[in-house]
C-alpha cells in the first residue's frame, strides 16, 4: 500500500513539471543592463543631421519605430536595444563596436534613416569607416539642401584628438567648420556661411581658431578650465546660432525677443542669438562643429509668438573623449571696490594678479584644492585686510575687498554658481526632481558694500521688484541687502532676458520696501549689460547679453557711491 501511495506522488510531481514547462512568459521588452560585450573601435559617428536610425552590414542597430511627433510634444513610443539599450535610437555621437571591422579594418554599409514624421528624410547612401587606434577619425554625418527637391547626405572623417593637454589645468578645443551654402530659398539675413571664427562672449577673437573655411577644421588650441560662452563668428561678424535640445532656443527670438531678420515680421537683426553656456572641465578635449540644420526657429512678428522653421547653420558642443571629472582644481579671482590706494592681492603669499585700482578685477587663476590665506595689501605693501578658506574642486570664489561699518577695510567671499543649474521645489522635497537648467541665463547676484548703508533694496523702474523667469524668486536677491554679506540662498536674481529696465539703489530697513531712493546712485541700463556695444551692426541694440553677473553698490559713502558690473563667465 505504501508502494502504491509513493508511485502515485511521483506521476503527480511529473504532470506538474511537464505543466510547469509549457507555462511560458512572452516578453517584448528586457529593461535588464545590456551585459554583452560592446567593445569600441576607434571610429566614432557624430550625427549631425540628427539621424535616428542606424543600419551596419545590413543589421538594424536602433529599434526604427517612427516618432510619434518627433518627440517634441507627449510621449514618445520607443523602445531600447543592445546597442542603444536607453532608448533605441542615435544621439549625438556613437562609437561603432569593433564586432562590425572587417578583416581589412573597415566598417561597411554605414547607412542612416529619419523615419521623421515632421521632417521626413529619405535612406542615406552607404557609407564606410575606418577603424585605426594610431589615427582615430570622427565620421560627422550631415545633411545639406541645395534646393527644395534635394538633399546631399555625406560622411566627412575628420581626425580626432585624444591626447590630454600639456597642462592639466588646461582643455583642448577646436572649430571644425561643416557649414553648408544657402540656397535660394533660404530667409535673408539668417543663414550665416562661409569661413568661421571662435569668439569669447564679449566677441573677441580667440587666437588660433580664426577663418576655418568650409570643409575643413581648425588645430586644437589649449585653454585654462573654466566656464565659457563660445560664439561662433561668420565671415561678416554675426553669430552663428548654438543647436538646442529646446527647438526655441536654435534661434533665440521667440524665447528672448530680441533676434529678428529683414523681412521678417518687419524685424531688424539684432546680430545675437543662442550660444551655450558650459563648463570645460580639465583634462577635457572638445569640438565646436557647424553644420546645416532645418530646425531653426525664426519669428514672424506675430504678436502671439508665431514662428516659423528654416534652415540655416547651427554649431554643437562636442566631447572628444569622455569628459574628466575635476577632483583637484578651483578658480578664484578678486575685485577692489576701495577707492585711493592700489590694492595687491595675495593667495597664501604669491600675487593674484597686479596691482588693481579702484572698481578693478582681476582674472581667475587656478588654484589646487586646499586651505589658502587671502590677503588684500596696499601700494607700500602694508596689509589691508585678510581672511582663510577652503577651496574646493570646481569652486568659483570672487574675493571683494571693501570698506567696513567701522571704516576698516575688509574682504568678502562669494561662491558663484555658473552651471545654469538651480532648485525649484517645494520645501522638503528630493531635490533631485526639481533641478532645472536654463539655457540662456540672466543671472544677477547683488551686493551692498557701500560702508553708510546698512541695508538696500534693488529695484527695476519706478521702484518696482523684478520681474523673475517663471517658477523663480528674486525677492533674497534683492531686497534688504546687507553691508558685506553677499546672499547664500537663492543667490541670484534671475530675470527674463527680454525685457529691458532699469536697476535703482534703495536704502531699506527691515520690515520697509523700497525704502528711501538713492538718487545721487547712477541707474544702471539694460543695455549696460553689453560688453562691446561695437559688435552689434544694426540697431536697436539687444536688450542685453545673457551671462551670470555681480551687481555691487560700492563707495565709502552714500554720497559718491556707484554700482559696478562685473561678469564672471566669459
Amino acid at each position: 500500500m505504501k508502494m502504491k501511495i509513493a508511485y502515485t506522488g511521483l506521476w503527480l510531481l511529473a504532470v506538474l513539471c511537464i505543466c510547469a514547462c509549457k507555462k511560458k512568459q512572452d516578453f517584448e521588452y528586457d529593461n535588464r543592463p545590456n551585459t554583452e560585450p560592446l567593445t569600441a573601435s576607434s571610429a566614432r559617428i557624430v550625427n549631425m543631421a540628427g539621424a535616428p536610425q542606424l543600419t551596419i552590414n545590413g543589421l538594424k542597430l536602433t529599434n526604427f519605430i517612427p516618432p510619434d511627433i518627433d518627440g517634441y510634444f507627449g510621449a514618445d513610443q520607443t523602445r531600447g536595444t543592445i546597442y542603444f539599450p536607453e532608448t533605441g535610437r542615435m544621439g549625438l555621437t556613437y562609437a561603432i563596436p569593433l564586432q562590425f571591422v572587417n578583416a581589412n579594418g573597415w566598417i561597411d554599409s554605414i547607412v542612416f534613416n529619419s523615419l521623421g514624421k515632421r521632417n521626413g528624410l529619405p535612406e542615406s547612401r552607404r557609407f564606410r569607416a575606418k577603424d585605426d587606434f594610431n589615427d582615430p577619425h570622427d565620421y560627422y554625418y550631415v545633411r545639406y539642401r541645395p534646393n527644395r527637391a534635394t538633399y546631399l547626405d555625406s560622411l566627412i572623417a575628420v581626425p580626432r584628438s585624444v591626447s590630454p593637454p600639456s597642462n592639466p589645468a588646461n582643455f583642448k578645443i577646436r572649430l571644425v567648420n561643416l557649414s553648408s551654402p544657402p540656397d535660394a530659398f533660404s530667409v535673408a539675413g539668417v543663414y550665416r556661411k562661409g569661413p568661421m571664427s571662435l569668439a569669447w562672449a564679449d566677441g573677441t577673437p580667440v587666437t588660433g581658431v580664426q577663418n576655418v573655411a568650409p570643409g575643413t577644421w581648425s588645430d586644437y588650441i589649449e585653454v585654462p578650465y573654466g566656464t565659457y560662452q563660445f560664439k561662433v563668428m561668420d565671415a561678416d561678424g554675426r553669430e552663428v546660432q548654438g543647436n538646442s535640445s529646446f527647438p526655441l532656443n536654435t534661434i533665440t527670438g521667440t524665447l528672448m525677443d530680441f533676434y529678428g531678420s529683414p523681412g521678417v515680421g518687419g524685424r531688424s537683426d539684432t546680430w545675437l542669438t543662442y550660444a551655450p553656456f558650459k563648463t570645460f572641465q580639465p583634462g577635457g578635449i572638445y569640438t565646436i562643429a557647424v553644420s546645416m540644420n532645418y530646425d531653426c526657429v525664426i519669428p514672424t512678428g506675430n504678436p502671439n509668438g508665431e514662428t516659423v522653421n528654416t534652415e540655416g547653420n547651427t554649431f554643437r558642443i562636442i566631447t572628444d573623449i569622455s569628459e574628466p571629472v575635476n577632483t583637484t582644481y578651483a578658480r578664484l579671482q578678486a575685485v577692489n571696490t576701495i577707492q585711493g590706494t592700489g590694492v595687491q592681492w595675495l593667495v597664501n603669499e604669491k600675487p593674484l594678479g597686479e596691482s588693481l585700482a579702484f572698481t578693478r578685477q582681476t582674472a581667475y587663476e587656478l588654484y589646487i584644492t586646499g586651505n589658502y590665506t587671502i590677503k588684500a595689501t596696499d601700494k607700500n605693501g602694508a596689509l589691508l585686510a585678510q581672511t582663510t578658506t577652503a577651496l574646493q574642486p570646481g569652486d568659483n570664489i570672487t574675493a571683494w575687498l571693501y570698506t567696513a561699518k567701522d571704516g576698516k577695510a575688509a574682504i568678502a567671499l562669494a561662491a558663484n554658481n555658473l552651471s545654469s543649474k538651480y532648485y525649484n521645489g517645494n520645501a522638503g522635497e528630493e531635490g533631485s526632481y526639481s533641478m532645472y537648467k536654463e539655457t540662456t541665463p540672466n543671472w544677477i547676484r547683488f551686493l551692498n558694500l557701500c560702508a553708510e548703508l546698512d541695508e538696500i533694496t534693488f529695484t527695476t523702474n519706478n521702484g518696482q521688484p523684478f520681474v523673475p523667469m517663471s517658477g523663480s524668486s528674486a525677492t533674497k536677491a534683492t531686497q534688504h541687502i546687507l553691508l558685506g554679506q553677499p546672499v547664500t540662498i537663492d543667490p541670484y536674481a534671475q530675470l527674463l532676458l527680454n525685457i529691458p529696465g532699469q536697476i535703482l539703489v534703495y536704502q531699506s530697513t527691515p520690515g520697509v520696501l523700497p525704502g528711501n531712493w538713492q538718487q545721487q546712485v547712477q541707474p544702471l541700463k539694460s543695455t549696460d549689460f553689453i560688453a562691446r556695444t561695437d559688435l552689434y551692426k544694426t540697431t536697436p541694440l539687444p536688450n542685453r547679453e545673457p551671462g551670470f553677473y555681480t551687481v555691487a553698490l560700492v563707495g565709502k559713502t552714500a554720497g559718491n557711491a556707484r554700482m559696478i558690473i562685473v561678469k564672471h563667465n566669459k
